[in-house]
């Protein structure tokens, strides 16, 4: 019979262990929809709904999202939705799979890359010697941490999860020396996501931390053989500086300033972020904060004890991380790792939010994971007769714990508005979570209960004009013409650059028959934002009475449905019909007004056209309640 080494025998029951941990963690992610971004940048994006669109996603940083005021070129990111829409439409399952798939091979990168790459000393290194054990345990953590269930269920977080799964191959890959794979995943990665750019620093601290001490015994000794690091770095820094020309040249000079509030400085954004990179930390270890939308505040001056406190504590941990080098060089590269990976988010650049919880997954696969393995590691070294058995005990109980709030976090993904509610518990005042759990009880039809949380929001974001335009789609709703008016002309006035508040208002000026001034407000949306089509399409309705159609189809079900006036409804949808002869709604909703007025034999040649516009657009319901009336007599 043939027998398989230690090494495989473990590294095999792993990957079945991990296999487990996930697939026990995030089972039910497979049903969790698309929510907040997601709906922009997936449910609404006609960009990822046609394979032959892929080309446009190299070249047109507005394929990203269904607004075009946020921009951003990520062509591999949208290939994948675009292939996942492809295979199963909007239906989640295939694009939760490929998630799963992506956070697996996530966490084997890391194990394997600790394994053979990371622990000292180097004699424990390898499939078959010690370091496996804390490998294993540094890749469980990181699969199971909490922290990191938002990549995995938050649809629109994928480009956190991919870009770090191509980062983790393209740094094994380019250690070990296959350049050409390394080059392959490397630009992946950056065309995922620009945070990938940061992988040349980390190969060459890697290289530096983990040199030939007796041959390299000093900074100068090293520095002065730099000749060898030619093709390990030079290839990956060039891929780099290509790829940040390529952004120059594809992105819009106003890309950056798009992606935060006007006021906040890269100075302000800078000093926000010690305390941030902090509550990672602290998630990573406590997750019990972790929420769709933190909420968590700026810090606009240094003497804010938010501020040099947490700039004291960075600088201690640094401090005794550089300490560590000769000993513990894993520390010293998990805490460079962790720094230099979330560098691009959480140094200058700013961003919507000084905290998201997707945003430390790369930082956590070698950074916040293995600084975790190691102190139980030393910890247990110190207390335990035999140590590997309480490090691995004590490592699995903790993997196994985590496991339940996995699937809790899974469970309120599963429910957008079951999000926002915890949200707000955990941010009472985060009046962008208000708004957003508005927008979902709007959506279900409970009107009253999403006033009260617009009416919340506004108190709490006064000046977003976001807020105002749900209360103008919450008024307008509700038949409040002029209120819907005020609401779009405060949305107008506190977001004078912004498109969509004039398409709003044109909205409800064609509503409310301002005809003139609606076109106006389309033209300005046009002029705003040309590669919009919303707004021409407007202005080509009003000037069709598309909108009159609109008018008089709710008139008609107001006679039919609120005054039980099957007479005027008929009425009113025969209207449309002389306008439209093939409105779908007119032509269903007219023949059940005649069968409640009692002129059921003027019906039947109604429902018979309606069977074949049903069956036609595939229509199953429709052609059901058709059938269904068909068959009694007239």
């Amino acid at each position: 019979m043939r027998t398989f080494p230690a090494g495989a025998r473990f590294t095999a029951a792993f990957v079945a262990l991990l296999a487990v941990g996930i697939g026990l963690a995030y089972s039910g992610s497979l049903g969790v929809g698309f929510y907040f971004d997601a709906t922009s940048g997936i449910t609404n994006n006609p960009a990822i709904r046609s394979l032959r669109n892929i080309p446009s996603f190299f070249t047109n940083p507005y394929a990203l999202w269904l607004e075009h005021t946020q921009v951003d070129i990520r062509p591999v990111l949208l290939i994948t939705y675009a292939v996942n829409y492809a295979i199963s439409g909007l239906e989640p399952w295939s694009w939760h799979v490929l998630n799963l798939m992506l956070h697996f091979t996530a966490s084997l990168l890391v194990f394997v890359i600790v394994r053979d790459h990371v622990w000292w000393p180097p004699r424990d290194r390898g499939p078959s010697a010690e370091a496996r054990i804390p490998a294993a345990a540094a890749a469980l953590f990181f699969a199971l941490a909490p922290l990191n269930s938002q990549p995995v269920d938050f649809m629109w977080a994928r480009s956190a999860l991919l870009c770090g799964t191509l980062y983790l191959g393209a740094f094994l890959a380019f250690v070990r020396r296959r350049w050409s794979l390394g080059a392959v995943l490397f630009a992946l990665a950056l065309l995922t996501k620009a945070i990938a750019i940061t992988l040349p620093v980390m190969l060459l601290i890697h290289d530096f931390l983990y040199r030939d001490r007796t041959r390299y015994p000093t900074v100068r000794r090293y520095v002065m053989d730099g000749r060898r690091l030619t093709l390990p770095l030079v290839l990956p820094a060039l891929l780099a500086a290509a790829y940040v020309a390529y952004r120059a040249i594809v992105l819009p000079p106003w890309a950056a300033e798009a992606r935060h509030e006007a006021w906040v400085t890269p100075w302000i954004w800078f000093i926000s972020q010690w305390s941030a990179l902090l509550y990672y930390v602290r998630l990573f270890v406590w997750p019990d904060a972790l929420s769709m939308d933190h909420g968590y505040p700026y810090t606009t001056s240094l003497l804010a004890p938010r501020a040099w406190l947490a700039l004291l504590v960075l600088l201690a941990w640094i401090g005794l991380a550089l300490r560590a080098v000769r000993r513990y060089p894993q520390v010293t590269f998990a805490t460079a790792w962790f720094f230099v990976t979330l560098a691009p988010e959480s140094s200058f650049v700013a961003l919507s939010e000084v905290v998201n919880d997707h945003r430390p997954y790369i930082a956590s696969a070698l950074g916040l994971s293995v600084l975790l393995a190691w102190l139980l590691h030393r910890g247990a070294a110190l207390v335990a007769p035999r140590p590997s058995a309480l490090f691995a005990a004590v490592s699995l109980a903790l993997s196994i714990a985590a496991v339940p709030y996995d699937r809790y976090r899974t469970w309120q993904w599963q429910d957008a508005l079951r999000n926002w509610e915890d949200t707000l518990r955990k941010s009472p005042s985060n009046g962008r979570a208000w708004m957003n759990a508005g927008q979902n009880l709007m959506s279900r039809g409970e009107l009253a209960a999403a006033r009260r949380y617009f009416e919340r929001a506004r108190e709490l974001a006064p000046r977003s004009a976001f807020v105002y335009m749900n209360l103008c789609m919450l008024e307008a709703r509700e038949g409040h013409l002029e209120e819907a008016l005020h609401a779009a002309s405060e949305a107008v006035r506190l977001r004078p650059d912004f498109s969509p508040s004039y398409l709003l208002l044109g909205n409800v000026l064609a509503k409310s028959g301002r005809t003139e001034e609606a076109a106006a407000a389309y033209r300005r949306a046009a002029a705003l934002d040309p590669r919009d089509r919303a707004a021409p399409q407007a202005l080509a309705r009003l000037a069709s009475g598309a909108d009159q159609d609109e008018a008089l189809m709710r008139a008609g079900l107001d006679a039919l449905r609120t005054l039980h006036d099957p007479e005027r409804a008929a009425a009113l949808f025969r209207q449309v019909l002389e306008h439209s002869p093939t409105h779908y709604g007119a032509t269903f909703q007219l023949a059940a007004a005649l069968d409640a007025a009692g002129r059921t034999g003027e019906a039947r040649p109604l429902w018979e056209k309606m069977l074949q516009m049903a069956e036609a657009a595939h229509d199953e319901g429709t052609a059901r309640a058709a059938r269904q009336r068909l068959e009694k007599s007239p």
